[in-house]
This record gives structure tokens, C-alpha cells and sequence, in this order.
């Protein structure tokens, strides 16, 4: 009887621990964090369009700051960070802090989080001439170390811009030049400053020499001189904004931007950019834009993964 009673006793504290631990809590893993302060201009501004949304789906919460200017160069960030340290009211930064914009000078940009990583890079008209680098890239290099030595610097290689820019009409650059220079001008200044480069440039020509994805500009069948609002010249392919009606002055007018990225370019550079900062896999990525063909998506996660690897091979 007594050894009956203990088996029933014994089979309760099982089962009361059992039931116990089947109905425990599961903790939540906590999101990964990665921070990261670009110093550029718009075009770090297009990378980093989708970017989040792009961490997000991947369980990445990627924090962004910014000092970006418009058409800002090296020389004039550079300067800019001299001028603040003589005068307090220069503050050429808008950043958002708590709901709220607030103006900052370079010194109190690296110094406001902990960043994990700081991107340069050079204004995209200068982009192929590598006398427009220095000594501008080593005075921020220099800044960076002393004011956010935790952070690992990037250099963001930019893009070649559309075959009909009007840079090319002058006769002694194309896209395909402007690229293999600008190319080697951000490698130089990568393996100088031994920082991490993000070969956003290499992944947009690598999609533009894909078979079908070429764009055709100009476009033989459009009437430049007499176009019709709302109808534009054939752009598919494009991963550049292009031609666009504006409004001037309560007038349509066909307009071209032949050098910012349009939301193909900007998921594309995303892309990129994650995989860089996070080290994930931009072809697991789940997430792209509405704007975005499905086919062109995939295309480019795949093309963003081997613009990085062929990176890590050089």
C-alpha cells in the first residue's frame, strides 16, 4: 500500500512539472541592431530609402542617422566640420531626434549614438577623379576615429549615371568609363583607410549589362520636342528617375533627372547596403517595393549578393 501510495504521488509531481514547463513562456529573441550615420548627400539618401523596410523583413532593426547634404562633396563636408569648430552657429545637418528636426555640425553627428558604422563618399560628378578625394576623404577619416572610434568606416561606391546625362555629350566620358574610374577611385580609398566598401556601383552595372535590361535612350520612337503630357519616353529597365512631367509654374514640363536612382536603383542599393551592414543573404530578402516588378526584384537581390561577394574576392 505504502509503495502504491508513492507511485501515485510520484506520477502527480511528474505531471504538475511537466504541465508546468509545457505552459512556460517563450521568450522572444531580441531584434539585432545595427546603427549606422552616413555622411554623403542624396544619393546615400536613395540607398537608404528602402533600407529599413528591408532590415525589418530580415528581423534587422537597422538605425539610420544622417549628415547629408545635397550635391555635398568630400572637400565640402571636410570644410564644413572646420568651420563648426570656430563657429558654433554653423550646423549644415538635419537629422530627426524624437519626433523633431534638429540641426547638428558634423562633431555633434558622430558623437550623437553608438554607431556601429559611418559611410563616405564622394559627390558623383567627382566620383571618377580621384585628385577630388584627398585630402578631404583622410580629414573625415581622421574626425571619425577621434569622435566614434567604435564605428567601422564604409566607403559607399555611388553609380555611374544614365547614358544620356548630359556630362556624356561632352565627348570624353560614357557610363562605361565613368564607372570603371569611379570603381577604382573608391577601392583606392577603401584599401587606404582599410574600411569596407559598399559596391552599390557594381551591382547597378551589373544589371544594366544583364541580357534584357538594357535601357534604350534616347528612345527613337519619342518625340522630344513636341511631347504630350502625360506620355514619356520608354524607360524600362531604368534603375535612374529619367524623364518626368513637373509643374513649372502651373505648366507640365518634361524634365530629366539622368543621375538619382528611382525606386528600383534605390531597393537595389538597399540591397546592397544590408547585406554589407548585417552580413545577411540579400537574396532571403522577402520584402520590395510595390513599385517594383516582382522578376526586376529578384533579379536584383541576386545581383546585390554577388556585387558584395565579388567584393570579398578582390
Amino acid at each position: 500500500m505504502k509503495s502504491m501510495r508513492s507511485l501515485i504521488l510520484f506520477c502527480l509531481l511528474t505531471s504538475t512539472a511537466s504541465s508546468t514547463y509545457a505552459e512556460a513562456p517563450q521568450r522572444t529573441p531580441e531584434k539585432k541592431t545595427v546603427k549606422v550615420l552616413t555622411i554623403g548627400n542624396s544619393f546615400a539618401q536613395n540607398a537608404c530609402k528602402f533600407l529599413v523596410q528591408i532590415g525589418e523583413n530580415q528581423g534587422v532593426n537597422i538605425v539610420i542617422g544622417t549628415a547629408n547634404i545635397g550635391g555635398c562633396s568630400l572637400e565640402k563636408h571636410a570644410r564644413l566640420a572646420r568651420e563648426s569648430e570656430t563657429d558654433p552657429n554653423v550646423k549644415p545637418y538635419s537629422t530627426k531626434k524624437d519626433g523633431k528636426s534638429v540641426k547638428m555640425n558634423l562633431q555633434e553627428a558622430l558623437t550623437s549614438d553608438d554607431w556601429d558604422y559611418v559611410t563616405i563618399q564622394q559627390f558623383s560628378l567627382h566620383s571618377y577623379r580621384t585628385e577630388t578625394f584627398h585630402p578631404h576623404i583622410g580629414e573625415l577619416v581622421a574626425r571619425i576615429h577621434t569622435l566614434a572610434p567604435q564605428a567601422k568606416i564604409l566607403v559607399h561606391e555611388t553609380w555611374a549615371y544614365r547614358p544620356d546625362h548630359s556630362e556624356f555629350a561632352k565627348g570624353n566620358l560614357d557610363q562605361a568609363s565613368m564607372y570603371e574610374k569611379l570603381k577604382q577611385c573608391y577601392a583606392d580609398a577603401a584599401r587606404e583607410f582599410n574600411a569596407t566598401l559598399i559596391p552599390v556601383g557594381t551591382a547597378f552595372q551589373i544589371v544594366r549589362q544583364t541580357d534584357g535590361h538594357q535601357v534604350v535612350v534616347p528612345d527613337p520612337n519619342f518625340d522630344y520636342k513636341q511631347a504630350v503630357y502625360p506620355n514619356i519616353p520608354n524607360q524600362d529597365h531604368s534603375l535612374i528617375v529619367g524623364w518626368y512631367w513637373a509643374d513649372d509654374k502651373g505648366k507640365k514640363t518634361l524634365k530629366q533627372d539622368a543621375k538619382h536612382a528611382n525606386d528600383d536603383g534605390c531597393y537595389l542599393g538597399g540591397l546592397v547596403w544590408y547585406e554589407v551592414l548585417t552580413g545577411g543573404d540579400a537574396r532571403e530578402v522577402t520584402f520590395a517595393p510595390k513599385t517594383v516588378d516582382s522578376k526586376d526584384a529578384e533579379l536584383y537581390r541576386s545581383t546585390a549578393h554577388e556585387a558584395v561577394t565579388q567584393r570579398l574576392s578582390r
